[in-house]
């Protein structure tokens, strides 16, 4: 067997070094305020803990440990950091355009269909979907619930504007997923950003709410998580689909991507998938 190098066990012990840092970190957040990333994939989570630092100035999680035990702003802004995701409107129109196809048949017997946003972290996500519901179902009857365990990120992605830069892209993703009108009808300009119309935030419910450790609160038809399973750990992951389970009615749909975590899982509990990675219809 190779033994390593004198820089190859140094670089070892940095890494194990880093790495036992970060899980005191995780404990300590845990501890002092309640917050739990105990369950999250460490990759992801180190990458954004990593970039945090450096906004901050610091050089190791143990120094951050230091400063946010005492300071409660500055936990909050690590939280944010820890589950802030960039999205694109219609990022996936492939996906869009399979949903689309189940929406009205899927929620249009229902007198008032509720749809269940879990983990929201970019307006992008929710308002994306809040117009494909204005086109294919009775939006007027629908209520969309959008949920994040943080919220003053819950806040800012309820006021968020998009930038007007962005408009031809997500007029091109629009018309990819399928979509019946322009873009511009669900938007306004104000300077160099674009606000989203008010009669599409009327039927939206922002709460927060923490997915891995709330229980279930409603019934929905549809739910959908697409872009957040992939950063908890396989067991949070079954726990959160064992809650969407609990959650959906007979029937319903969840769009909540593709692994292998939940393909095993929809399998279980007898899911049928529906044509597109990530859609899985409840089967009674």
């Amino acid at each position: 067997m190779k033994q390593m190098s004198t820089d190859e066990r140094r670089s070892a012990e940095l890494e194990a070094l880093e790495a036992l840092e970060i899980e005191l970190l995780l404990e300590g957040l845990h501890r002092r305020y309640g917050l739990d990333f105990r369950e999250y994939e460490r990759e992801p989570l180190r990458r954004r803990l990593l970039a945090f630092l450096r906004d901050q100035g610091l050089n190791t999680p143990s120094d951050l440990l230091a400063r946010v035990l005492h300071d409660a702003s500055l936990c909050n802004a690590l939280g944010r950091a820890l589950i802030a995701q960039q999205g694109m409107l219609f990022d996936e129109p492939a996906s869009f355009a399979a949903l689309r196809e189940l929406a009205g048949p899927l929620l249009g017997s229902y007198p008032a269909p509720k749809v269940w946003i879990a983990e929201c972290l970019c307006p992008e996500e929710v308002f994306g979907l809040a117009i494909l519901l204005e086109e294919e179902v009775h939006y007027e009857r629908t209520l969309v619930f959008a949920t994040c365990s943080n919220d003053e990120l819950l806040q800012q992605v309820k006021a968020a504007s998009i930038p007007a830069e962005r408009i031809a892209l997500y007029e091109e993703r629009y018309r990819a997923s399928g979509g019946r009108r322009s873009l511009g009808d669900y938007l306004s300009l104000r300077g160099d950003r674009a606000v989203f119309a008010d009669h599409l935030r009327s039927r939206i419910i922002w709460a927060q709410y923490n997915l891995p450790t709330d229980s279930s609160f409603n019934e929905f038809q549809l739910i959908c998580c697409r872009n957040r399973l992939a950063d908890y750990q396989p067991r949070l992951q079954n726990r959160i689909l064992g809650l969407f389970h609990q959650s959906l009615a007979s029937y319903g749909v969840m769009n909540v991507g593709a692994s292998g975590v939940v393909e095993a899982a929809m399998r279980r509990m007898a899911y049928r998938g529906l044509g597109y990675a990530g859609l899985y219809r409840r089967m009674g």
